[in-house]
């Protein structure tokens, strides 16, 4: 699954996108025309799809969240977001299935969690993450059974989860937690032990390292639960496969907590997250005498155990909004549309679109034109860009009636061209000659069909997605779930904006 990745700086309001490149379309001769009337109005968006089963269109799947957001993203415009996530656990099936031996003594316990990053110099860069505070964060042991059933199919179906799914009342026991965590670049060494558990040292006395990891989040757990939750039931039924470890040991929960800063937000990949235990144990050597205990010789020795994170990956946001997007989307105009248009990704906010009045449509259904291209462009709020964290990189629209994509993003003849067709529909933040900044969507397909086949006007909506074409992207009740993943948000001129409201540019041939 590709997503796009943002980078952050050393300055909290500073932050690129990796991969912005769309060579645009040139346009077809013809005539045009620019006067479609253009309603877009605020859309508020409760929650999102936060894990599922999809069994519809374009194939059949599980979908899970690829990667889990974490903290807090406070923006001035929008307000505060604060993300937690929960995850199950898979055990490594080698390892617990033998006895894990006897006079158990865990040495470490570790939650492990890379970042995004590349290299550059020899040096890791860290992707997607805001902020430039610390943050209080906590594990606890998850008590709720993921992905569980559905009560309301008779417990036939798997449960649909969404971002507003409170884990609370399923916080277990406190396992881990980290006050004042400071997010780095430094990679992390696990170094080498001796068969007593002792490290290995090379001729100078340095520890020596076993395996280097890319940056990432290591927190310190608490040998003791592990000690009471594994080792003692080392060699029984709740540790012999993945489904009955998994309904013994739920998960985890992980959490930043609002004592700490709020001013921090990370969104990690998890399919290479893990918790690794490090620990000795008594080895018996009977010397051949199994009946003679008195010649045992009992020696120390080292092993580690890890349990890998497993789907599915349950964000859970909580959304503050500010007092002005709130009241923005409380009174929002359905039917005159609105001057400024709020849209935010993470169960924030989408801008619902009507084009054409009756009459104009009976017009132009009646004007037998050949539509070459319909290009639609809604410009940014420069002013109101500038107190944000970052401006998404790419919207998308899809057809917010029926909860489908729209024409363009599919067609009959090559139906399995996802990524093509996504690029056409374009959304992706540009600037013109003037430095100002807008969005462009291409509808051709659409309004072809709503002009010359009288499919029906649909209202469109405009979403926030990754910069580049996600292979989850599906479109079901009110959610479109890719916005899941990315916490940026954006003002627009609405169409009554006395600057630069939207406008839909048809470029058309007339026969007559």
């Amino acid at each position: 699954m590709i997503f796009a990745l943002i980078l952050s700086t050393s300055c909290k309001k500073e932050f690129t996108t990796i991969g912005n490149q769309l060579i645009d379309t040139p346009h077809f001769e013809g005539k045009l025309f620019d006067e479609a009337k253009v309603v877009i109005y605020d859309q508020p968006v409760d929650r999102v799809f936060a894990s599922q089963i999809i069994n519809d269109f374009p194939h059949p799947s599980y979908l899970n969240l690829p990667y889990a957001s974490l903290g807090f993203y406070n923006d001035d415009k929008f307000g505060l977001l604060n993300a937690a996530f929960a995850t199950t656990l898979n055990p490594d099936e080698k390892d617990f299935s033998k006895d894990l031996g006897d006079n158990i003594n865990i040495l470490s316990s570790k939650l492990i969690i890379p970042y995004f990053s590349h290299t550059e110099d020899e040096a890791y860069v860290l992707d997607s993450i805001y902020g430039d505070s610390t943050l209080d964060i906590q594990i606890h042991e998850l008590t709720y059974l993921l992905p569980g059933y559905d009560p309301d199919s008779n417990l036939e179906e798997k449960r649909v989860f969404y971002s507003d799914f409170d884990f609370t009342p399923y916080k277990g026991t406190l396992i881990g937690e980290a006050n004042a965590y400071e997010i780095n670049n430094e990679p992390y060494y696990i170094y080498k032990r001796n068969d007593d558990g002792t490290f290995e040292l090379d001729d100078d006395g340095e520890k020596i390292v076993k395996d280097s990891l890319s940056p990432g989040l290591v927190i310190d757990l608490d040998n003791n639960f592990f000690q009471q939750k594994i080792f003692d039931h080392s060699g029984e039924d709740v540790l012999s496969n993945t489904n009955m470890f998994r309904d013994y040991f739920r998960g985890l929960y992980i959490e930043a907590l609002e004592s700490g800063e709020t001013d921090r937000f990370l969104m990690l990949p998890l399919d290479e997250a893990k918790i690794l235990i490090e620990y000795t144990y008594d080895e018996v050597d009977d010397n051949g005498t199994p009946n003679y205990p008195n010649d045992d010789t009992v020696e120390t020795k080292y092993n580690e155990i890890e349990m890998s994170f497993a789907p599915p990956y349950v964000n859970h946001y909580q959304n503050t909004l500010s007092p002005e997007a709130q009241t923005a989307l409380n009174n929002s105009d359905i039917v005159n549309g609105d001057e400024k248009i709020y849209i935010k990704g993470d169960a924030g906010a989408e801008a619902l679109v009507q084009l054409f009045d009756e009459q104009q449509l009976r017009e132009l259904r009646e004007s037998d034109w050949m539509i070459n291209q319909a290009e639609l462009y809604i410009y940014v709020d420069e002013n109101e860009a500038q107190q944000m964290l970052s401006n998404p990189e790419r919207l998308y629209i899809y057809n917010y009636d029926k909860k489908y994509f729209i024409d363009d993003a599919i067609t009959k003849i090559y139906p399995d061209n996802y990524q093509n067709n996504y690029l056409t529909l374009d959304g992706h933040l540009k600037k013109d000659d003037n430095g100002q900044a807008y969005y462009k969507f291409g509808i051709t397909r659409h309004i072809r069909n709503v002009i010359k086949n009288d499919s029906l006007n649909a209202r469109l909506a405009i979403r926030v997605v990754p910069e580049t074409y996600p292979d989850s992207l599906k479109i079901k009740d009110v959610f479109l779930d890719p916005d899941a993943f990315l916490p940026a948000g954006t003002v627009l001129h609405g169409n009554l904006s006395a600057v630069k409201p939207p406008v839909l540019k048809i470029y058309y041939t007339d026969p007559k």
